[in-house]
């Protein structure tokens, strides 16, 4: 038994290529058609967490703004109740200063002021109701005198008393209001505290936010790349696919070319050997009634 064994021409290997360079191509539409569908997607969702970023990134300024303006006032309320106290500290060395001369100016004194000043009235009642011998007279002044003397004394004192008073109330004031402020101050920077956790709370959202937002960006930009490779092999393909059939072209006219060309150098031959009497051969003989037979059919 015959096995017949078929020899691939070049024409056939051409072909062979350009069925497979068209089947790539099928498959690389595909490929870029599904490729630019998950760009579109890929751009979608990076623009999506960018916004989201932006949106964020507003907030924490926001919060940041806000918690700088609490610890400002947190600054300003440090200092007023610090002057408060020191304010406070100050009066309370003087309120000592005046105890200690209220103590002293006690221990001077004598009687009270209102027996004092019934005295000095008598005294000087007497003198002027009765006859009084002039040394009996100097010495009831002398009396009188020393009566007004003492009695300046217990006026001194009410009037530093009066004064320590007017400090007591003073530093009760300023201890009050040191107090109140203290407690505003306490409160705006418990506030200012929690401004600045929301703040790191969602400083730590915005970073995993933008973290995911620059892998979402290298996966576009890796996809666009791989892309561009497939488009770039796509067109490759197809000027290999535009030279093959050039090539098919060119291989389908070359017997064509030749045989005609050995036909007419035939057909001259024979032409001059019919001039000359020479004789034909059988193939100048077949190209000479050829061309006769053309010309007729043409007729």
């Amino acid at each position: 038994m015959e096995t017949t064994q078929t020899t691939e021409t070049p024409v056939d290997t051409l072909y062979h290529e350009l069925d497979e360079l068209r089947a790539h191509n099928a498959a690389r539409k595909t490929e870029i058609s599904t490729l630019r569908r998950q760009i579109d997607d890929t751009a979608d969702k990076r623009d999506q967490l960018n916004a989201e970023v932006k949106r964020l990134s507003g907030e924490v300024k926001s919060l940041k703004e806000k918690r700088d303006s609490l610890n400002a006032r947190v600054k300003e309320l440090k200092l007023k109740r610090d002057e408060l106290r020191a304010q406070a500290a100050e009066k309370r060395k003087t309120l000592s200063k005046l105890l200690e001369q209220t103590r002293q100016m006690s221990e001077q004194l004598q009687g009270n002021m209102s027996e004092l000043s019934h005295q000095i009235k008598s005294l000087e009642w007497y003198i002027q109701t009765n006859p009084l011998a002039p040394k009996t007279e100097r010495s009831i002044i002398g009396k009188i005198s020393a009566l007004e003397a003492n009695l300046a004394k217990h006026k001194g004192l009410k009037n530093v008393k009066d004064k320590l008073l007017q400090l007591r109330i003073e530093v009760g004031a300023l201890r009050i209001k040191a107090q109140s402020t203290h407690e505003e101050l306490t409160s705006v920077a418990e506030e200012s505290e929690k401004m600045h956790k929301a703040m790191q709370d969602l400083a730590k959202t915005l970073i995993e936010k933008k973290r995911e937002a620059d892998t979402k960006h290298s996966e576009f930009l890796e996809q666009n790349q791989m892309r561009r490779e497939v488009v770039d092999k796509f067109r490759e393909s197809l000027e290999r696919i535009e030279q093959i059939r050039t090539k098919i072209g060119e291989a389908k006219e070359s017997p064509r070319l030749k045989g005609e060309q050995v036909k007419s150098k035939y057909k001259e031959a024979a032409t001059e050997k019919m001039r000359t009497g020479g004789k034909l051969s059988f193939e100048e003989f077949q190209a000479l009634m050829e061309d006769s037979l053309s010309d007729s059919d043409k007729d």
